[in-house]
């Protein structure tokens, strides 16, 4: 009887301390969008480019190959008529440039990819290559899908979820599931001096490419490249560093800093 008791408190112990974890647990948003932007986000931010001293992966492309000492990048927000915002970027490469405009479409649910053109230039300022991607076409791409390289530069808008799932596009044939954890509050140190931040990592879904079920992809998280931004803690929330593959998983790794 004593014990039939026991294991009577013992249950409702462990039902009080779930119904506890319960209330502090925040799932994750597997079909998140990125948020509208906030007030002021139409600006044009440089950036410092620089090869990350210690590389988490031994990839085959190397930065240090890409950059060149002194490589600058520009980040520029603009809302383009009333319904859609546009990204353009532009970042100083060893052979040339390399701009990216990407158009966006504002929602109720928020942001979604509209269409993505990238040029690629020689020294000379010559166009060597470029790409016209139409995010309208049917291919059964899920509505929160988003370039692999410009994904990262827009995660700092604030959002309701510490973790958020999106899908990063590389290409047509390649898309994956990446996650993005919010680490909290902290300080990072930049050319100018340091500056109060919010800390996010983002990493890719093991499944995508080795299935291996939800326990197996936990344990495996950090062996998994990892893309960390530093953030603004306020308005207009701009990337303040990003350090990780310029990107999939194989990219050049790379350090990205702002400069003011």
């Amino acid at each position: 009887m004593e014990r039939g008791v026991e294991a009577a408190a013992e249950t409702q112990a462990g039902l009080a301390q779930t119904a506890a974890l319960r209330l502090t647990y925040r799932p994750v948003t597997l079909d998140a969008f990125l948020p509208l932007p906030p007030r002021g986000f139409d600006v044009t931010t440089e950036y410092r480019l620089k090869p990350r001293p210690k590389r988490a992966f031994n990839t085959i492309l190397d930065a240090n190959r890409l950059l060149v000492p002194g490589s600058k990048g520009s980040l520029a927000f603009r809302s383009v008529g009333d319904g859609h915002i546009e990204l353009a970027t532009r970042y100083e490469i060893a052979s040339g440039a390399i701009e990216e405009a990407f158009l966006m479409r504002r929602t109720s649910r928020g942001l979604e990819s509209e269409r993505l053109q990238r040029r690629m230039y020689d020294i000379d300022g010559e166009t060597r290559r470029t790409e016209d991607v139409q995010f309208g076409i049917d291919l059964g791409l899920a509505p929160n899908t988003y370039p692999e390289v410009l994904l990262p530069l827009m995660l700092g808008w604030p959002a309701p979820q510490r973790t958020r799932a999106f899908y990063s596009w590389i290409n047509d044939r390649m898309v994956s599931r990446v996650y993005v954890e919010t680490k909290g509050n902290t300080t990072v140190e930049l050319p100018g001096g340091t500056r109060a931040a919010l800390e996010l990592v983002l990493y890719p879904d093991l499944n995508d490419f080795v299935r291996v079920g939800g326990t197996v992809a936990r344990l495996a998280k950090p062996l998994m490249p990892q893309y960390h931004l530093w953030v603004e803690t306020e308005a207009p929330n701009r990337v303040l560093r990003f350090e990780g593959p310029y990107g999939p998983p194989g990219a050049p790794e790379l350090i990205m800093e702002l400069v003011e």
